[in-house]
Order: structure tokens, then C-alpha cells, then sequence
């Protein structure tokens, strides 16, 4: 009874700790209060807040975009130029983690496109980048999410790019 009990309250805990995340439609003030540190920038785009994560070994930013007072992109997204067998695999391991951990969170993805998860080191074998995984939430919470890895590449330029996207559920790309 006890274990049952202990189980409760970590979910319990799990849950709560889950609405203090920010979701689209939130105000700035909104995502400040869940976020103290976050460092605001203003452009002709709008004005950004973003914050530092490292996300199962990849260092970048959460971003959070505002149009008209109100959060309409929520991104990650992380470029590694040092293209080798070992950054690809990081990347996708990230990649396949965070698929996990959003399907727990969100349900099954409702597409999920696998491409070519192999190493194809550019230097022994021409090619111009190719898509490699990526899973699509349509709507949850009047969110569409997507988490994606692609190999970049053109023009003797690679990079792996691992992104993260939350917008509008009527946003009518998810690109």
C-alpha cells in the first residue's frame, strides 16, 4: 500500500511540475514567471526570450517567440558543424530519446517518418544532407510539435540538426 501510495505522489509531482512548462498562447509576463532568468531580445521578428538547456548532451536554447503579446513558437534547436560518426550518433540517440520522453508526455506521435538513421560521412560518400527521423504531434493542447534530426549538407557544408517545434494548432506548416 505504501509503494502505491509513494507512486501516486511522484506522479502527482510529475504532473504539477508539467503545467509550470510554457504553452503556446501564454502572455510574456506568463513565461517570465515560469522562467526568471530567461534573457529577452527584440527585433523587427518580434521579441524572443531564451534560455540555455542541455538536452541528452546537446547544449543550446529553448526560444519562445511573441506576436501580438502572445507566445506562438516555442523552439530548440541545435546545429553541430563537426560532422562525425560520433556527433551523428549523439544526435540521433538525442533524437530518439526526446521522441520517447514527448511520447510519454504526449501520447503517440501521429506521423512518424524515418529516414536514413546511417552515418554517411560526406568525405568518403557525396550527397546533399538527407532527413533522418522525425515524429509530429497535431494537436495536443492546441499545439502541433515536432522533433526532428536532418543532416544539412550542400555546396562541401554539413551540419546535424536537431529541432524542436511547438506552434499554434492552426499554424498550417510545421516547417
Amino acid at each position: 500500500m505504501k509503494k502505491i501510495v509513494s507512486i501516486c505522489l511522484i506522479l502527482s509531482s510529475l504532473s504539477l511540475s508539467g503545467q509550470e512548462k510554457a504553452i503556446i498562447g501564454m502572455t510574456i509576463t506568463e513565461v517570465t514567471r515560469i522562467y526568471p532568468d530567461i534573457k529577452k531580445d527584440s527585433n523587427e521578428n518580434g521579441i524572443t526570450l531564451s534560455r540555455p538547456v542541455k538536452l541528452y548532451g546537446l547544449e543550446g536554447y529553448w526560444g519562445y517567440r511573441f506576436k501580438d503579446s502572445k507566445l506562438y513558437w516555442i523552439f530548440f534547436d541545435k546545429y553541430i558543424n563537426n560532422i562525425t560518426a560520433e556527433n551523428f550518433n549523439l544526435c540521433l540517440s538525442a533524437t530518439n530519446n526526446l521522441i520517447r520522453d514527448f511520447t510519454v508526455q504526449y501520447g503517440q506521435p501521429d506521423t512518424l517518418i524515418k529516414g536514413d538513421t546511417t552515418f554517411k560521412d560526406p568525405n568518403k560518400v557525396r550527397h546533399w544532407g538527407y532527413d533522418v527521423l522525425e515524429a509530429r504531434w497535431k494537436n495536443f493542447n492546441n499545439m502541433k510539435i515536432k522533433v526532428e534530426l536532418t543532416f544539412l549538407g550542400g555546396k562541401e557544408q554539413y551540419s546535424f540538426l536537431v529541432k524542436i517545434s511547438y506552434f499554434d494548432k492552426l499554424y498550417p506548416y510545421y516547417d
